[in-house]
């Protein structure tokens, strides 16, 4: 199974060497970049990250730095983040325990790098089994600042309306700025839900009837869904009609 690696690194140097690294242990792998933790929060919110490696001072500027363990106890706080196999970088010896026994590290890596020995922590974390996303309920998404979760469970569709995703639930309609169907998609990652148009996304456990010939579905709270001429027979197969 692919993974998502995050490297939240601020010096570019062992960022790249790190990138190398983590290149040679899995090939497969999807490789995020963060040099502060604002960007690293917001890959972490955007994608579904298997494996981090966190420096613990991401600004040099700032005395006794310790930005990246604020991170970590952030990220810490979501659900499915909880358990993530999380690498500290570090140089120092005293934050070693608070690591492991508050923040559950898996392992640290001490700067300067020994290359041998990092490939080996970071391959050995990459065989750490993932959690299977088809078991998460819930979707989040940011609003005025603030994280919220939506059980995927309640998600009847959702459709793509110039530049605004909407999320329509059994009571209620949410609205997301700026994001895609295909970022959903992924972001969703379970059979349940299946494009059927390039704007739009329907939860299989809401169709009550799909009219292939005119090319339309019908939705359990009587919603009537375009199924896009592309997409009609990949989306057929998956419900399984016909061969």
């Amino acid at each position: 199974m692919k993974k998502n690696i995050l490297i939240v690194e601020d010096n570019k140097t062992c960022m790249d060497a790190l990138v190398e690294i983590v290149k040679e242990c899995d090939s497969t792998s999807a490789i995020y970049c963060a040099e502060n933790s604002a960007m690293a929060y917001k890959y972490a919110m955007e994608e579904r990250i298997d494996l981090f490696l966190v420096d613990i001072m991401l600004d040099n500027a700032v005395q006794n730095d310790v930005s990246g363990i604020v991170f970590v106890d952030k990220i810490r706080k979501l659900e499915r983040y909880q358990f993530v196999p999380l690498i500290f970088l570090t140089s120092l010896e005293d934050y070693r325990m608070c690591a492991f026994q508050n923040l559950h590290c898996y392992s640290y890596i001490e700067k300067p790098f020994d290359f041998k020995k990092v490939k080996e922590i970071i391959g050995d974390a990459l065989k750490y089994p993932v959690k299977d996303d088809r078991n998460n309920r819930y979707v989040y998404y940011r609003k005025d600042g603030i994280l919220y979760s939506v059980d995927t469970e309640q998600i009847i569709y959702i459709e793509t309306i110039r530049r605004t995703l909407y999320l329509h639930l059994r009571d209620e309609e949410i609205k997301i700025p700026y994001k895609t169907c295909s970022k959903m998609m992924h972001e969703l990652n379970t059979e349940e839900f299946l494009q059927c148009s390039r704007n739009t996304i329907v939860n299989r456990s809401f169709i009550e009837y799909v009219d292939e010939t005119n090319r339309y579905i019908r939705m359990k709270n009587g919603k009537l869904l375009e199924l896009g001429r592309g997409l009609k027979k990949n989306f057929l197969k998956e419900l399984g009609y016909g061969n």
